[in-house]
This record gives C-alpha cells, structure tokens and sequence, in this order.
C-alpha cells in the first residue's frame, strides 16, 4: 500500500516513488513494461535534485543512474540489515493460563506496533541474534523452573530491552573447561 503522507512528506509523486522502487531493485524489464523510456528518463531527471539519486546527469544512460541506497531504502522501509522480527516474536509464548503475553500473530495492529518498537531499539544483525538467543535462553530457564507465570509481557521486554540482562543465561556448550575431559581420561 502506498502511504501519500511519506510521498507528501519527501515531496514526491507516487510515479517517482515507483521508480525508485524499481531503480533499487534493478529491475529493469518491469521498468519497459510501466514506463515508456522517455518517461522513465524525465521520472528519474525530475529526481536528480533529491536526496535519492547521487552523482547523475540528464544524459546519463538509465541503467548507470545512481542511487542514495540508504535515503531509498529508508523510504521504502527497507531495513538493510534484514532483522527478522519473527524470529525474536516466536521465541516468546503467547498465553500462559490466563494471562496473554503477546498478540497471536505479528500482522496484528498490536504486532505490528511491537514489531516497529523492536526494531527501533535493535538496529543490527549482531543485537537481533543477541536479543533472540537470550530471550531463548530466558524463556527455556523459567520453562525448567516452572516459573513461566512470571514472565513479563513482551511489550515490557521490548520496552526496556530486557533482552540485555538476560544474556547470562546464554550457555555456549563446548567451550568452559574444555580441557577438563582429556585430564579425566
């Protein structure tokens, strides 16, 4: 769905932003089949002045037009990174007895509003591992305590990056006194 307020916002025109969709992607046959050539040219001359495109003259060919991969990507809400929020939503449990810890599904309203909070506070691939190892981790301890009825809602989690505390819990197998077995033999 194409938000006008972000096109208000960059002060572009849904026609621009589909070009520079397909500009970011390289995907050039889709490119021929909505745009005429001559209007392919003009879309991306109207947007030589932006934030978008970089280093690009008017008689540059429209394959070799280069583009701000970061503001372009911002704009279309990619994230570069490619953190998946599913990966650190599935480790939680939705429902313990009574009490609902998170939404059913990421698609929600509420996931979705989870989803944005997470992302703002995790900004990298190393964070996202770290976040989902230890809620892992954390989640598996209480499973073996018996102590699932204490979890917080994920909403406080995400809140307060809890995440960061709960990376003692994370136990990397093989690797403390390594060395101890061979003695023993």
């Amino acid at each position: 769905m194409l938000d006008f307020n972000k096109l208000s916002r960059n002060k572009i025109s849904p026609n621009q932003f589909v070009l520079l969709y397909l500009l970011y992607f390289k995907d050039w046959e889709k490119t021929k089949k909505l745009f005429s050539h001559d209007d392919a040219i003009s879309i991306r001359n109207s947007l030589i002045d932006t934030k978008f495109i970089l280093a690009c003259k008017e008689n540059t060919k429209f394959t070799d037009t280069t583009i701000s991969t970061k503001n372009v990507a911002k704009l279309l809400d990619i994230r570069s990174d490619a953190i998946n929020f599913l990966d650190f939503f599935n480790e939680y449990p939705m429902k313990i007895g009574n009490r609902m810890l998170r939404p059913r599904d990421s698609d929600t309203v509420e996931g979705k509003r989870l989803e944005k909070k997470y992302l703002t506070k995790v900004t990298s691939k190393v964070e996202h591992k770290l976040a989902v190892d230890a809620t892992r981790a954390f989640v598996e301890k209480q499973r073996v305590a018996g102590q699932l009825q204490f979890l917080p809602a994920l909403e406080v989690v995400i809140n307060n990056s809890r995440w960061e505390s709960w990376q003692v819990f994370i136990t990397k197998f093989g690797t403390e006194n390594s060395g101890d077995h061979v003695d023993a033999i």
